[in-house]
């Protein structure tokens, strides 16, 4: 008998068994708080098995091996990194989409997932208000800023006469690109992914509020050209990952249409602050980029693993990515793997589909606006309490603070402490946090982009963060100015 042969009585009890841990996973998480790496690593340390064990057991398995050391980065008081929690029509969906298994990499292999992304990045680019010819969905956003900065390569390859597609990278002149020093690591990544390089980055130097001097971006650009490198891209942040600061993209846009330079903006979770009234005006510009990376598994709370990439210019987006061989035979549509990296991959744009037509346009923007407000929220609360104080402007749904005991300096001490309360606070398994390390030294960090998360939950991590601190530096010498 096929190993993998299920009766109906065993794929039923399977399905029930799913259906009931399934419905548990929807439901708010628990924090793990501490997990001991060794424990955890030997709950899934055997041999491969040489039989097969019941369907019906092996999710029940996986759960109990994962007990108490799932990160619970679908709940409302999880504020670290940036993560969103998974919308239940989303993670339906997804399940769903996994059972069909469609390949979208090819009309054939699924029709109407195929059709369904196309309408879906139609959506996405209504939505952002970018006028997009052109879009493509990866695994996230460093995927995304790789396929658009392979576009922007192309580009530039074609204005000097090199096609990049066939010749490679040698042949071109000496390039620079362009960001600030808050530049997101996933971008230099693209960079070395592409051949080339993290050094052709020019770190334009960043303002008090954490955003690109533009006049230092002018300068960068006449200093190369004179030098006889060529300005070939200038990548733009709609939401820095450290502070949640947006560089001035439309005064950055104006420059790259001065000088002939491919715009590529960032996104990653800063493009939706035009949803949010007050953040408007961080995005200005925006629609004039060349090209547009974004997360879903971030604002739009989809399963982690999702992310897409909008062009004005479907052509060089096409151009880039086309090719074929002779058993791909092909159907009525799009062949979506001429428009990215991978050959083969999942039906990725389902859960976002699923995730816009749970909440709508107004839900979107009705969960953007109370994350941005929360944080708001926070802010004030930072700014009112006798121990804590901010370390970087929040405009938007970041914000960076620090506990200070009364008489102590910036210095290693206190960044010490700091550290200790993060990772204390985080132990503990009543809210979650992570820390980010800014020029006057460590702070606590909260990113809010949970569907899931309230004003008392906003009120739970302060409480918890002034009262580690209150309790480490009581035990601790301070060191006065």
């Amino acid at each position: 008998m096929d190993a993998a042969a299920l009766s109906a009585g065993e794929l039923d009890g399977a399905l029930e068994d799913f259906a009931e841990r399934f419905r548990r996973a929807l439901e708010p998480p628990v924090l793990p708080g501490a997990i001991d790496r060794a424990t955890l690593a030997a709950r899934f340390d055997e041999p491969l098995p040489e039989q097969g064990q019941p369907v019906d057991s092996i999710l029940g398995e996986l759960e109990e091996k994962s007990a108490g050391a799932l990160a619970g980065g679908t709940g409302g008081r999880y504020f670290g990194y940036v993560t969103g929690g998974a919308l239940p029509a989303a993670a339906i969906v997804e399940a769903w989409t996994a059972a069909v298994d469609q390949n979208v990499g090819m009309w054939p292999l699924g029709p109407a997932a195929v059709e369904l992304e196309v309408v879906t990045l139609r959506w996405l680019a209504d939505l952002l208000g970018f006028p997009g010819e052109s879009g493509y969905f990866g695994s996230g956003a460093t995927m995304a800023n790789t396929v658009a900065l392979a576009v922007a390569r192309h580009s530039f390859g074609r204005k000097h006469g090199v096609d990049v597609l066939t010749q490679g990278v040698r042949p071109l002149p000496e390039l620079a690109v362009y960001g600030s020093e808050e530049l997101h690591l996933s971008d230099h990544k693209a960079l070395r992914t592409l051949g080339l390089g993290s050094g052709c980055v020019r770190a334009i130097p960043i303002d008090e509020r954490y955003t690109m001097r533009v006049d230092l971006l002018v300068e960068a650009i006449e200093r190369d050209r004179a030098s006889g490198v060529e300005p070939a891209i200038v990548i733009a942040q709609a939401g820095s990952v450290n502070t949640g600061a947006c560089d001035p993209i439309a005064a950055i846009a104006d420059v790259c249409a001065e000088h002939g330079i491919w715009l590529h903006v960032d996104g990653a979770f800063g493009a939706f602050f035009g949803l949010w009234e007050p953040g408007r005006a961080l995005v200005a510009g925006m629609e004039r980029a060349d090209s547009l990376a974004v997360d879903a598994h971030k604002w739009l709370n989809v399963p982690n693993g999702v992310g897409f990439v909008l062009f004005r210019d479907a052509s060089s987006h096409r151009e880039t990515f086309a090719g074929s061989a002779g058993y791909l035979t092909p159907g009525a549509g799009q062949n979506l793997h001429e428009l990215g990296i991978e050959a083969s991959r999942s039906w990725r744009g389902a859960c976002v589909w699923a995730a816009l037509k749970q909440l709508g346009r107004e839900g979107v923007v009705d969960m953007v606006s109370r994350c941005c407000d929360l944080a708001q929220e926070l802010a004030q609360l930072v700014e009112s309490s006798p121990r804590l104080e901010l370390t970087a402007p929040a405009p938007t749904n970041i914000v960076c603070f620090r506990y200070r005991p009364e008489g102590w300096a910036d210095g290693e001490q206190l960044d010490d402490l700091n550290r200790t309360i993060q990772a204390e606070v985080a132990d503990a398994g009543e809210v979650f946090h992570t820390g980010a390390t800014l020029s006057n030294g460590f702070c606590q960090r909260a990113a809010l982009v949970s569907w899931r998360t309230t004003a008392a939950d906003v009120r739970a991590l302060v409480d918890a963060i002034e009262a580690a601190g209150a309790r480490l530096s009581g035990a601790a010498v301070p060191f006065r100015a």
